[in-house]
């Protein structure tokens, strides 16, 4: 397994622990969505020092060798997200908890569908539930505004600690497709690209396409980011399937499932369609189901063709999934672990003063000690 030098060991994660008051001290297990990568590893390493932990992969980032590393210290669970989605998914997590209290990390809001289900029969056990993502965030969000849920739900998706992992995520979607594009002889330079989503990491996506010599177009629902990208000297467009005509690529940044697959094959395309997403193709896509029966081609993530009314294709990268995951190891370094260490300060925190009051965050006070023990570290890294 191939080492990053630019990540951070698990010390990082027990210095920053330290700096905080340890007032969760009696949560035994945790369940843990996350993606199995290099970057995960330390975290991961660390959580399963301090809790017995259970470990859901994220089935479209997969290190094999990073997988067998982690079997050694905790245990795999094989169970998708549709599964966790299914009736019996109390009775599984009972198998795994028993009477013990218990903690999830999710990614993507894989325990939602359940939630109220979840929350009733592990009333007392199930101390807290921590989102990583903004679309699992979204999810969350509108699961606690049409239901009674009791149990804690935090999140670190809107942190200020994750903007910079933002930027580079997008940066890195950027690259990584730039690859793709090279595979068929081609480059961004003078391309018509959309970017739909204006948000941390589809706002980086359109900086670093610029950078490029790309012409950018930026779709968003939100009125008052359309009037940011345009400040920003981007054309604007909340008509996405007409700009989808007569692009050359499009990135879909929001996770929403903003384009219908049904509606994409009937388009009247001029050329190819090149299209990269920053998550799965299960959030990306309304009626995804099409795309997961296509034919699979290539390697580094491959891609799949959809055809379309003017019987042109639209070149699928990773089948739809996050971009980002392919060709190498991910670019974020030690970034990923600002948030990576706030999750484990929040594992930690009492907050039983704090439920019923929507989604919980860190308060900026404590980001910013996280902050600091980061860059103490990361500039002790750069003088060795």
């Amino acid at each position: 397994m191939r080492h990053n030098e630019y990540l951070l060991d698990k010390s990082y994660f027990e210095k920053v622990a330290a700096l905080f008051n340890k007032g969760q001290s009696d949560l035994q297990k945790i369940l843990v969505v996350e993606h199995a990568v290099i970057n995960s590893l330390d975290f991961i390493d660390y959580l399963c020092e301090h809790y017995e932990v259970y470990f859901i992969p994220k089935p479209k980032s997969i290190d094999r060798k990073v997988l067998k590393h982690l079997s050694k210290t905790c245990t795999i669970l094989d169970v998708s997200r549709k599964e966790l989605a299914g009736v019996d998914t109390p009775n599984l997590i009972k198998e795994i908890v028993g009477q013990d209290t218990f903690a999830i990390i999710d990614i993507g809001g894989y325990f939602v569908p359940r939630l109220s289900d979840i929350q009733k029969q592990f009333k007392g056990q199930l101390v807290k539930i921590i989102e990583d993502t903004e679309n699992g965030y979204q999810k969350y969000e509108d699961k606690l505004s049409n239901n009674s849920i009791s149990v804690p739900i935090l999140s670190v998706a809107r942190s200020s600690l994750k903007i910079e992992e933002d930027f580079l995520v997008g940066h890195e979607i950027v690259i990584k497709s730039e690859i793709f594009l090279a595979d068929y002889g081609t480059t961004l330079l003078g391309k018509k690209v959309l970017v739909i989503g204006y948000g941390k990491v589809g706002s980086s996506i359109a900086g670093n396409l610029r950078k490029r010599g790309a012409i950018v177009i930026v779709a968003d629902k939100r009125a008052i980011r359309l009037a940011n990208a345009l400040a920003h000297g981007y054309q604007i467009t909340n008509d996405i399937y007409t700009e989808l005509i007569d692009v050359d690529i499009v990135y879909i940044a929001n996770g929403e499932k903003s384009i219908d697959t049904l509606q994409l094959k009937k388009l009247d395309l001029k050329h190819t369609l090149y299209s990269f997403s920053v998550t799965s193709a299960d959030d990306t896509f309304k009626n995804s189901q099409m795309i997961n029966k296509l034919p699979h081609y290539g390697h580094n993530g491959g891609y799949k063709i959809l055809k379309t009314k003017s019987n042109r294709t639209v070149i699928l990268a990773n089948s739809g999934n996050a971009i980002n995951f392919t060709y190498s190891i991910s670019t974020l370094a030690s970034y990923v672990q600002l948030t990576q260490a706030e999750m484990a300060v929040i594992l930690q925190k009492d907050i039983s003063g704090e439920k019923n009051q929507g989604i919980v965050e860190l308060n900026e006070n404590d980001r910013e000690k996280i902050a600091k023990e980061w860059l103490a570290e990361i500039f002790e890294v750069v003088k060795s």
